[in-house]
């Protein structure tokens, strides 16, 4: 880890530990940089999560401004959404070790991250993994589908899944995920139809130390949140345990 990439750690863990501001229960911070350009509804989507985060009494910020994520900010949040935010999540040619530095240790102590869609189709050419695939649990490639998948809830227990059927069909654009984090428990896979019958995770959930990181590549457009079955029974409770509630 480079020097910068420390001293975000260590900055966060100043700010939490110090006593002198302290952190509000229940704020979380949705960031969607360069999410509309690809996923159209991003911003019905906001609308959305911004009422349901209400609703369980959450006051909500919204940002497209890659400075926002740092360790001053993540001190006064609870959790944190990565909404869309697709192949460059810190801005064109950052690859982000002190933004994604400071979200690790946010995390570990204790916050939470709801992640969707291609916000991990991002650093696809680092050889290894970015460390920001590790810290959402995963990484999409370069292959992606539109049309009907077949996908089926694994055996991990999680309230995300609780209301799953055991299998059901998706009709949606999915990305294919050629990484996987060693402590992401894949909660829901997917196999699409078509010539290439590709079979991958799609939702996966991580919990290192004392946080929860939920990460889905369903919620491209706006319309997945309110489907009875992906939405209201996968989505919605992913959100509500990854900001802890």
């Amino acid at each position: 880890m480079s020097g910068r990439a420390w001293a975000a750690v260590a900055s966060l863990w100043l700010a939490v530990c110090s006593g002198a501001s302290p952190v509000p229960a229940k704020r979380v911070l949705l960031y969607a940089y360069n999410a509309t350009p690809v996923a159209a509804t991003t911003p019905q989507q906001i609308v959305f999560l911004k009422d349901q985060l209400a609703a369980w009494g959450y006051e909500v910020e919204v940002s497209v401004d890659p400075s926002d994520i740092n360790a001053a900010k993540l001190a006064t949040l609870s959790a944190v959404g990565f909404i869309n935010v697709c192949f460059n999540p810190y801005g064109p040619g950052r690859t982000g070790e002190a933004q994604t530095a400071a979200l690790d240790a946010f995390v570990e102590a204790g916050g939470g991250m709801f992640v969707t869609h291609c916000s991990s189709v991002a650093f696809q050419n680092a050889r290894p993994p970015n460390p920001y695939a590790d810290l959402i649990g995963g990484r999409s490639g370069r292959d992606n589908f539109d049309g009907e998948s077949s996908c089926a809830r694994t055996s991990e227990p999680h309230v995300s899944t609780a209301m799953l059927p055991a299998s059901f069909s998706y009709s949606g654009n999915l990305d294919y995920a050629d990484y996987l984090a060693p402590d992401s428990r894949v909660l829901v896979r997917c196999k699409w139809s078509g010539a290439k019958k590709l079979d991958t995770a799609v939702s996966w959930y991580r919990t290192p130390g004392k946080g929860r990181v939920f990460y889905t590549n369903f919620a491209k457009v706006d319309a997945d949140y309110s489907d009875a079955t992906v939405g209201v029974a996968h989505i919605v409770p992913g959100l509500r345990w990854a900001v802890g509630h």
